[in-house]
């Protein structure tokens, strides 16, 4: 298919997906918090926190690097590979955390929670694939599809059961099986484009792609290491019930990240070949046109969340938010900037200067965490979420001036050239 007429597919099919999996997130912790109550939903919670952040290490940060990779330097199944290794890697550290964290069935529950999430780092690979080769309207459908069955069948099991542990058991299962199945089905309906030389499955290359992802990983998982640093900090000094408050207060933040994708992920790959093809004009007004969206996007958004945002979560939640009304403008606040953060992070992957990345999160991890806990002891909740909004607002001044000085060296050297 020609790519300018994908363009307008790819994009609503891109926003469709992203939508179904933000809104997972919301819907797990509306059923759990409605129908087991507030302590078990503040587990779940915290759990499902901590399978985001070995998300991280399922993914390896290699989705953007796979999806730019516009030489076709390494396979599909170089890439897939390399996903199984991960995403075991992060099944045994997840067991690992489990028994060590819990005791009883919540050991369980911790860890079914944690291949939930793993079913997204399998999905991401064969997404990759399908934006490698400008498919984004086939990935956005089988997001869609994958996230919609899993919300309502996670929704049905625990409404029928009342049992956590069986409904995250059987969700994770089923979630695996129909992902493996559509994705599978789709990849070899839309092949991978062949490169230049046709060559066989290498393992070397698999190792190869891991070391040059490895720091796009440390990457990643400081950065939700960060976003999570809050959730520990109160877990150290406060009750499970505050877990609750504050994760139903943050999800339209963490969904503000997300839903940026809906501008951005179809975007990525053209983004990559304007820097190599040396069209700094043009890169630079996707980039700046992006910004302005996720800007104005969030404007809004935190406008709306102020007049109707927190009744809403109440009335969906069932619980009383009335004395955070201002620790929910920090959150969305800090929810605009971090998506703007999404943005320049997966920039600057695309144009491979990342290996700037580790430094950014590692500044940024030594002046976040150390306060964290006082800030929870000083200011209870609101510590918590002006914890988010304070590391948001560091990674994102020192990812900017980075973008803006790569552009401005890329610049000079162009010119230097002709």
């Amino acid at each position: 298919m020609n790519k300018e007429k994908n363009v307008k597919k790819a994009f609503l099919w891109n926003m469709i997906g992203s939508s179904c999996y933000s809104l997972s997130s919301f819907l797990y912790l509306m059923v759990v918090t409605r129908v087991c109550g507030v302590e078990p939903a503040g587990f779940f919670s915290l759990s499902y926190a901590t399978a985001q952040l070995l998300l991280t290490l399922g993914r390896y940060g290699m989705r953007t690097y796979q999806a730019t990779d516009l030489r076709r330097k390494y396979l599909f199944s170089e890439y897939g590979v390399s996903r199984i290794l991960t995403c075991g890697l992060m099944l045994i550290f997840g067991i690992i955390y489990s028994a060590f964290s819990f005791s009883g069935e919540y050991i369980v529950i911790s860890i079914f929670i944690i291949i939930m999430k793993m079913v997204d780092a399998v999905e991401d690979v064969y997404h990759g694939n399908f934006q490698q080769t400008y498919h984004v309207e086939i990935m956005g459908k089988m997001l869609a599809a994958r996230n919609l069955f899993s919300v309502v069948y996670f929704t049905a099991a625990l409404i029928l059961t009342g049992n956590l542990a069986f409904t995250c058991v059987s969700t994770a299962i089923t979630s695996l099986v129909l992902c493996l199945v559509i994705n599978s089905i789709f990849t070899r309906k839309y092949p991978a484009e062949v490169s230049h030389t046709s060559r066989d499955f290498l393992f070397s290359n698999v190792w190869e792609l891991l070391k040059i992802c490895t720091p796009l990983f440390v990457a990643t998982f400081l950065s939700l290491l960060l976003y999570n640093i809050p959730k520990y900090a109160m877990a150290s000094v406060m009750s499970n019930e505050y877990q609750t408050y504050y994760s139903v207060l943050f999800m339209p933040s963490f969904v503000i990240t997300l839903m940026c994708e809906f501008v951005f992920k179809p975007t990525i790959t053209t983004i990559a070949e304007l820097w190599w093809l040396k069209n700094l004009r043009k890169f630079s007004l996707y980039v700046v046109r992006i910004l302005c969206i996720i800007i104005g996007c969030g404007a809004f958004i935190i406008v709306a969340g102020h007049l109707l945002g927190r009744t809403l979560l109440e009335i969906i939640y069932g619980v009383d938010l009335s004395s955070y009304k201002l620790h929910f403008i920090v959150l969305l606040a800090g929810g605009t900037i971090g998506a703007a953060v999404y943005m320049t992070y997966n920039i600057l992957i695309a144009i491979r200067k990342g290996n700037c990345l580790i430094v950014v999160y590692t500044i940024t991890a030594v002046l976040t965490i150390l306060p964290s806990k006082l800030m929870v002891q000083e200011w209870g909740v609101m510590g918590a979420c002006l914890n988010y909004f304070y590391s948001c607002s560091l990674l994102f001044i020192q990812f900017i001036i980075i973008l803006i000085y790569v552009v401005l060296k890329r610049r000079k050297q162009i010119a230097a050239e002709s």
